[in-house]
Formats: structure tokens, sequence, C-alpha cells
């Protein structure tokens, strides 16, 4: 087993152990609304594909239906942010991003390669290898400079929310801050540990399947 398999390995445990977590949330037999038990199966679907990912050709959810999915879950948070919450709506919305971010990452990664690839690089050992190819680290289409960028904020911005999260379960610092979706889920004490571990391992994914 190489460094590449390993490391795949270990987020498809994490990812997996993820979306078991999430599907519990939303099935638990405790006092939550319908919007707050989506929250969390969108999660557990995010999660469950995310598992796939490092094992499958590119995406595993077939295009266009994976990328109309993670969109439609990715309007989901903010908008049932806004209609559930009854304080501040910015302050409603700015708890959705994280999730909404986590969402357009996966509608990122979903979106075929070659839409945003240039010319290939040269294989010294063969014909320029195909732009449609979608893989792990290493993989030979040239991204366009818009979508480095694009990556880049998706990952950075998944990386801050993750240490902002797995931060919180440390010795010291429990606090109980109103959930990244809004909701008012104050039965999971672990629900940062596993937030803020769902948003480091797609931030890693991000930056392996570019």
């Amino acid at each position: 087993m190489n460094a590449s398999d390993l490391v795949h390995g270990m987020l498809t445990v994490l990812f997996t152990a993820t979306a078991v977590h999430g599907v519990h949330r939303a099935v638990a037999p405790r006092r939550a609304g319908w919007r707050e038990r989506g929250d969390h199966l969108l999660h557990a679907a995010m999660a469950v594909t995310m598992a796939a990912m490092p094992w499958s050709d590119g995406a595993p959810l077939p295009h266009p239906a994976g990328t109309a999915f993670f969109m439609a879950a990715a309007v989901w948070f903010p908008v049932t942010a806004v209609r559930r919450d009854h304080g501040s709506q910015a302050a409603a919305l700015a708890r959705s991003l994280p999730p909404a971010t986590g969402m357009a990452a996966m509608v990122w990664m979903e979106w075929p390669t070659h839409a945003m690839a240039g010319p290939p690089h040269e294989n010294l050992f063969g014909p320029a290898a195909s732009a449609h190819h979608i893989g792990p680290p290493g993989h030979t289409a040239h991204l366009s400079p818009t979508a480095q960028t694009v990556t880049a904020a998706l990952a950075l911005c998944l990386l801050a929310y993750a240490l902002s999260s797995l931060t919180r379960v440390l010795p010291g610092r429990h606090t109980r801050p109103a959930p990244a979706t809004g909701s008012n889920d104050g039965h999971d004490p672990y629900g940062p540990f596993w937030d803020g571990s769902a948003a480091l391992g797609t931030s890693i994914m991000l930056l392996l399947h570019h």
C-alpha cells in the first residue's frame, strides 16, 4: 500500500464514521424538526459520497445528477436556516455558511474536470494524456487559474471552519455554540468534532481531487 492509498483509506474511514453519525442524529428519537433531520441526512449523503470518491474514477455520482443534488443541498442550508431561526437573519445565514460551503465543494468536485481544464501535460513516455482524466494528485489536466482560485478558496474556508470546530472540543474549551446549521440541537456535545472532521476531510479531498 502506497502513501496515497493510506490517505484515501483514512479518509474513507473518517467519512464512513461521519455518515453513520449523521444518520444516527437524523433518526434519533428526540424532539427534532424535519428541517434539522434533513440537515443531518444531507450531511450523511455527502459523507457517503466522499467515502466512495477516493476509490472511484472521478465523481461517484452520475453527472449531472450529483451536481444538481449537491447544488440543491448548498441552497437548502441558508434557506432553511433563515426560515427556522427567529432571531437575526444575518446570524442565521452566517451559521449556515459552513455546511453550504461543504456542499458547494461537493458541486465543484462533481463538476467534470475537463470543463475547467486547459491543455494537458505532455507525457514523455507516450501521447498527451486526455484532459478528461479525473484522478488523484498528479493527474494530467491543467486547471485554469479561475479553477485553481475556486479550489483554494473552498479549501481554505473549510479548513478555517474545521480548525474552529475542532478547537471547541479541546480540554477547557467545551462551549456549546449554536450549530452551523442554525438548528437548536444541543443534544450532541461531540457535534463540533464530527462537523470539523468532515470539513477537514473535505478540504483535503478538494486538494487531492484537483
